[in-house]
């Protein structure tokens, strides 16, 4: 009787572990829907999961796509200039957009869904974070090794912070908002900055990725995964700057997404795959990639759903396309 619960207590740990795993392979691809009435190519997507809306940068339209992730419909098409990177102020009700034609941030109403206010910059911007207890916008100079700390109440550059090599990526805080890490990809380096003082603490090797793009925070475990545009994704300690681990994946990826509901990072490539990878504590396993579309390299996932999210252009068309968990 003993041997028997024993065995049965093991296996329900075993299936619980296994939950993950099989909630991830089992996505779905949908078919692409067409953004209408718009055209050319995404930079970042965002999934705001509060109000179940998918937040598309479309560049080459000028616009923050605003659709709907239950229905894969374009709620509204908001003209912004080329943006780059969008972040969301829940407490505020604001999307700020990073723009790099005109250069500036913009700030919208995320409930009326109107612009509200503008930030202008002395260069085109590229992607950007946001810190609600700071009230505090961080954008990156697409030109130049800058980093903008923007007072969106004040609409004014209150910091400007240099870095090292010539161009920047991907950037994000930790859970407590503490510090920004940003990938700095000519210098093959993750930068920890410290938020409230406005300064660089240090700066990591991120080998063996090179030229690192897109990074994600893993929630609860001060650590980060960082991908290099060489086909390598590092899981790096957030304390200390130590790389714990490493894997291969598609070369040529841009934007990652981290589902910490199910321990997987889908790494968008614009060679027309996402690849998968399983996140064990500080273990990373290739699983099967996801088929894709050639130049999709814009990514974002639902925590709610678990519904993976790319955004691509196609001749002169604008798609967005949803992987579904069953």
């Amino acid at each position: 009787m003993k041997t028997k619960l024993l065995t049965s207590l093991t296996c329900c740990v075993f299936l619980v572990m296994l939950q993950p795993l099989m909630a991830a392979d089992a996505l779905i691809p949908q078919s692409p829907v067409e953004v209408t009435g718009t055209q050319g190519k995404f930079d970042f997507i965002k999934v705001d999961s509060t109000k179940n809306r998918l937040l598309a940068c479309h560049t080459a339209n000028g616009s923050l796509d605003v659709i709907d992730v239950t229905t894969s419909k374009l709620i509204k098409s908001i003209p912004t200039g080329a943006a780059q990177g969008v972040a969301v102020d829940d407490k505020g009700g604001r999307y700020f957009v990073s723009v790099s034609k005109p250069p500036k941030m913009v700030i919208i109403d995320s409930t009326k869904l109107e612009v509200i206010g503008e930030v202008p910059l002395t260069d085109p911007a590229d992607v950007m974070a946001y810190n609600s207890d700071l009230d505090r916008a961080f954008v990156c100079n697409d030109e130049k090794p800058e980093l903008w700390v923007i007072d969106p109440a004040a609409k004014t550059i209150v910091a400007t912070l240099n870095m090292p090599g010539q161009g920047m990526e991907d950037l994000g805080f930790d859970d407590k908002g503490a510090y920004v890490y940003q990938c700095l990809k000519d210098s093959n380096e993750l930068a920890q900055i410290d938020a409230k003082g406005q300064k660089v603490i240090t700066n990591w090797p991120t080998a063996p990725a090179e030229k690192p793009h897109g990074m994600a925070i893993v929630p609860g475990s001060n650590s980060a995964l960082v991908v290099g545009g060489n086909g390598k994704l590092v899981l790096m300690d957030l304390s200390s700057g130590k790389v714990l681990a490493s894997c291969d994946v598609s070369q040529k990826v841009d934007e990652i997404a981290y589902d910490p509901g199910v321990q997987r990072v889908y790494c968008a490539s614009g060679l027309g795959t996402i690849s998968v990878v399983g996140l064990d504590q500080n273990k990373l396993t290739t699983l099967d990639p996801l088929p894709s579309s050639p130049g999709a390299h814009s990514i974002a996932v639902d925590p709610k759903t678990h519904t993976v999210w790319i955004a691509f252009a196609k001749d002169s068309k604008a798609y967005v396309q949803a992987f579904v968990s069953k």
